[in-house]
């Protein structure tokens, strides 16, 4: 099947047809769900049915057409008026054919959890929760953060630092933002905007979060008594010692092991 075929499936899917008909087809063999979903498109965009189901059952457009379907599947509910406009916004936005673009949006991600994530972002959008930017913006985040560390997201309601590596790879996401810099290099990270509109509309977790301005500077700042205590064992250690009746120099000869003891002690009386 072409590509321009798969856009053209996609775009009637979401634009023209009542989506009730597959509400059932999750319960069924993924070629069964692939039948059903191609009998919402009419036969003049995708040809023979019974033929063009089993011939992409035999390459990876089956892969594809399982993550359509469990995108679609969270989308029964819509109306095509709804997806219509949603669809016209894409269009809009991205100055690409809205099939092209979904198409590419569902097929880049890798984990089908991912799909139906994709799609409570659809419906947050169609029903103006978010920005078509922030949709677009939001799907590129889901696409780019591994699953297993899309679970994690939720541990960064507070300040959080996670040296398993998960850290990093969201705050290169855009889902977190630095919270704290700290001078010993245990820096702390806590969910940025994107990041919390992800769990909020994505997911379903409400965090209810407090944000505050700007980023704090942890720094272990020197008290007054610190700096004394610092320049007395400074001052200590450049004079000479006693111990067990011997004088001892602060370049670890003792006394009777230079040429002239008494001229050195001269010397660092006056400063020298």
């Amino acid at each position: 099947m072409t590509a321009e075929s798969l856009s053209k499936i996609v775009e009637q899917s979401l634009n023209s047809v009542s989506l009730q008909d597959i509400k059932d087809a999750k319960k069924r063999p993924i070629k069964d769900q692939i039948f059903a979903l191609l009998k919402l498109v009419t036969s003049d965009v995708v040809g023979a049915i019974e033929s063009e189901a089993q011939a992409i059952s035999d390459y990876k457009e089956s892969e594809f057409f399982r993550k359509y379907a469990y995108y679609l599947y969270e989308l029964v509910d819509t109306t095509p008026d709804e997806r219509h406009k949603f669809c016209q916004e894409i269009q809009e936005k991205a100055e690409d054919f809205s099939g092209n673009v979904i198409l590419g949006m569902v097929d880049r991600l890798d984990n089908i959890n991912k799909e139906t994530t994709l799609a409570r972002l659809t419906i947050a959008k169609i029903h103006k929760f978010i920005s078509i930017e922030d949709f677009f913006r939001l799907s590129s985040m889901l696409e780019r953060i591994p699953y297993i560390d899309l679970k994690e997201l939720p541990r960064y309601r507070v300040p959080f630092y996670d040296e398993s590596g998960d850290t990093e790879l969201l705050y290169s996401t855009g889902a977190l933002i630095l919270q704290t810099l700290d001078a010993n290099g245990s820096n702390k990270y806590i969910l940025s905007v994107l990041g919390e509109k992800l769990l909020l509309w994505g997911f379903g977790i409400n965090l209810e979060m407090e944000r505050e301005q700007g980023t704090n500077v942890a720094l272990n700042y020197a008290t007054n008594d610190d700096i004394d205590e610092i320049f007395n064992e400074k001052i200590k250690a450049s004079r000479p010692q006693f111990r067990d009746g011997t004088l001892y120099f602060p370049d670890g000869t003792k006394s009777g092991e230079m040429e002239d003891d008494g001229q050195y002690l001269y010397d660092l009386a006056r400063g020298k």
